[in-house]
């Protein structure tokens, strides 16, 4: 015949015991059910006067000068940040721009100029 650990009544023990604690929580006490309804549908809505709501209304601050001014600041700072991702890039990295700025211009073999910038006919 097989033995039988005392931790596996123990673990048992343990589980009754978790359960018999959860079982009790949930009991509203000397409360009855019918008062506790009662209570979650009461729902105050405060009253506003129409002075109150006039005191409450937010300004209307489009289209005013200091506005105009800080939402043209921001587009600055917004360009500002495009273009410094624009420079952050390699210049040269791209082997069609031969050293130039912006690609030179592809022209054809009978119009074809030296260049004094990389000294490559293009």
């Amino acid at each position: 015949m097989k033995k039988i650990k005392p931790g596996f009544f123990i673990s048992s023990l343990l589980v009754m015991l978790s359960l018999a604690c959860h079982a009790q929580n949930n009991s509203l006490g000397d409360r009855s059910a019918a008062t506790t309804v009662d209570q979650s549908q009461k729902s105050h809505r405060q009253r506003i006067s129409k002075r109150q709501r006039l005191l409450f209304r937010k300004p209307n601050v489009r289209h005013t000068a200091q506005y105009e001014f800080y939402e043209r600041l921001e587009q600055v700072a917004k360009e500002k940040k495009r273009m410094l991702r624009k420079m952050a890039r390699p210049q040269y990295s791209d082997f069609l721009y031969f050293g130039h700025k912006s690609k030179p211009k592809k022209h054809l073999p009978f119009a074809m100029r030296y260049c004094k910038e990389c000294g490559i006919r293009h």
